[in-house]
């Protein structure tokens, strides 16, 4: 089975959002992603609801920076963020309580 493409993946991810783990979160998630499929796109988390744009929000609440393949790895389960973070594959500015608590707001 081929892995999804970063477009795919980022493109599914409204379909993909938990609401009842967002609860009343309001926040920005840039994922700033390199590589041959890499690109920048953020989530804007509002009122149960997320919505996706490509390109880099001026002031998100959490930034992401890993791979193209560190990304994949991660929505398939292959890499937990964890050990991304500490094996330097994956870089973060912001709350750290919402990095963690990430993996929740989307569903594999």
């Amino acid at each position: 089975m081929t892995d999804p493409t970063i477009r795919q993946i980022i493109q599914a991810m409204p379909s993909r959002f938990n609401p009842q783990a967002a609860g009343s979160l309001d926040a920005v998630l840039q994922f700033d992603i390199s590589g041959e499929q890499g690109g920048h796109f953020f989530a804007t988390i509002r009122e149960g609801t997320c919505r996706l744009d490509e390109g880099s929000h001026t002031a998100p609440t959490l930034r992401l920076t890993m791979s193209d393949q560190t990304y994949v790895d991660m929505v398939m389960g292959r890499l937990t963020g964890q050990q991304a973070f500490f094996t330097r594959k994956l870089r973060y500015t912001g709350p750290i309580n919402l990095a963690i608590k990430l993996h929740t707001l989307f569903t594999r």
